[in-house]
């Protein structure tokens, strides 16, 4: 057991009863209570890949499945300040629980009929926030809900157990008057116990700053997001040259968690701990992107610009990949029951990679970044097998596409061309106790493999997905849920499926 997991672990145990007496001292009873039961089907074996994707790793990829899920949870006291026991105390907490059972003949090896997607702990003091556990979660400024997901956190796998301490949303600094505000993270977490390199960590940090007041007409953001899987060991214990030393054990502990925060890469020489992968490059497997976005009130509508520049192997840093990125604009109508609300284009582009060469030290030719692939780390920028970041980088396909060793994805050259629509539909009835919230995603991506193993000829692929929630005015309230996709081309299996489902919430108001 490495350093830094005897350090999460101990972190558990001594903040426990902690987190137990301010939980009882606060008599925080659930505020939200959920179930749902649904059914997912299509006209082949596989889930189409807007039903499954950016769903915290949940849908299984393999068709029919039913699955229910129950979920607990407990926001914070928004009256602490000024009634009952909360009166004079600095902290707040909160906790959610979700359960997910999946009921199939077809699940994958790596998937499982019962999943815990959430199971957390959070205390919130001042404008910090502190949580203990996993909770589902996306990094980076795009839309939140129609988008083809962030770059490097999409919400598309399971997510990870973590610490985290944060300033969770924008927060005016008190000496610009409110015209500039900071949100950031800092974390440390557990990935997984299996695959190529087992017991690996994740570090994960991000910082935003807005520039403008809520009120004001223009505000502009910009920061960054920094992943970074480290430590572990490989099944291979008899090591691969240069690349995995003997005994598979990777670097670990205090110092080289410095290493892995700070990114520095100079300063080590130890060749029994380091093989020559370390010392010519940074110690784990380093991405993010730097991004940029604009928001522009127009009074009846908000229009949100962004971008997100890509990095992984310091490309970027020599803007030998400037082209890569995830561009986005949304425009907004300012009435949340507007029919169209929300209409959404974007653009991803992950060809450039900074060229087909990696050559040290020629800063002109050091391409080949080979996103979410890692010659340590080969189950690549993943978590259960499902793609962390973009789900337009997907897992290898099948026995065809393995790269040799099984490195993660033959497919990390694409583009993307997406756009997304969501409203309400207003309703005339009693059987419906409110207007019919939809959306409507759209993607073509043409997909090129990698500059290694490219595909002959180039795959294109359309995926399509439409849904609707109704609230059905029977039994206190039922929200009914129905989904379509399609997926056409030649990356996946040409098909046609659906989700339909039921759910009631309960609140304790």
């Amino acid at each position: 057991m490495s350093f830094s997991f005897k350090l999460l672990c101990s972190f558990i145990v001594i903040n426990a009863f902690g987190l137990i007496r301010l939980w009882a001292q606060s008599i925080h009873r659930p505020d939200l209570y959920s179930v749902e039961a649904g059914t997912y089907f299509s006209s082949s074996t596989e889930t189409p890949f807007w039903l499954r994707s950016n769903q915290y790793g949940i849908v299984p990829n393999q068709s029919p499945v039913s699955t229910f899920r129950a979920g607990i949870y407990s926001s914070y006291d928004s009256t602490r300040h000024s009634t009952g026991k909360w009166k004079d105390s600095k902290y707040d907490v909160g906790y959610g629980v979700n359960v997910v059972v999946n009921t199939s003949k077809n699940l994958l090896s790596y998937e499982h009929n019962v999943l815990l997607p959430e199971a957390y702990v959070k205390v919130r003091r001042g404008i910090w926030e502190l949580y203990v556990g996993r909770q589902r979660e996306k990094f980076g400024l795009a839309d939140s809900t129609l988008s083809t997901g962030s770059y490097a956190w999409s919400g598309n796998a399971m997510p990870v157990p973590k610490i985290q301490i944060s300033i969770p949303v924008f927060t005016p600094i008190g000496f610009t008057k409110g015209w500039v505000a900071v949100q950031g993270t800092f974390a440390h977490g557990y990935l997984d116990a299996n695959g190529y390199i087992q017991n690996t960590m994740l570090h994960q940090k991000s910082l935003y700053l807005r520039f403008g007041r809520e009120r004001d007409v223009v505000r502009v953001y910009g920061g960054l997001n920094h992943q970074a899987v480290w430590g572990g060991h490989a099944t291979d214990t008899t090591g691969i040259p240069g690349v995995i030393p003997n005994g598979g054990k990777l670097p670990t502990g205090l110092v080289n968690y410095f290493y892995v925060v700070s990114t520095i890469n100079k300063g080590r020489t130890d060749t029994q701990q380091y093989t020559y992968f370390d010392l010519t490059n940074r110690v784990g497997n380093h991405l993010g992107s730097i991004d940029f976005a604009t928001e522009i009130d127009l009074v009846r509508h908000t229009l949100y610009i962004y971008r997100q520049n890509l990095y992984e192997d310091g490309s970027l840093f020599y803007l030998i990949n400037i082209a890569d990125g995830l561009n986005g604009i949304r425009i907004r109508r300012n009435d949340p029951n507007a029919v169209v609300r929300d209409i959404l284009f974007e653009f991803l582009n992950t060809t450039s990679q900074g060229g087909p060469e990696f050559i040290i030290d020629n800063p002109d030719k050091r391409g080949k970044d080979d996103y979410f692939n890692h010659q340590q780390y080969r189950d690549g920028w993943a978590y259960r097998q499902h793609t962390i970041g973009t789900p337009f980088i997907p897992p290898a396909l099948g026995p065809q596409d393995q790269y040799p060793y099984g490195t993660f994805t033959r497919n990390n050259r694409v583009y993307v061309f997406h756009t997304g629509l969501a409203g309400n539909l207003p309703v005339r009835s009693s059987l419906f106790a409110g207007p019919i919230a939809y959306q409507l995603k759209l993607s073509f991506s043409r997909n090129l493999g990698t500059y290694d193993y490219p595909y002959q000829p180039i795959r294109n692929q359309f995926s399509g997905y439409a849904s609707i929630v109704a609230p059905l005015d029977i039994l206190g309230g039922i929200l009914f849920s129905g989904s379509a996709a399609v997926d056409n081309g030649t990356l996946y299996q040409n098909n046609i499926g659906g989700y339909i489902s039921l759910k009631k919430n309960w609140t304790s108001h």
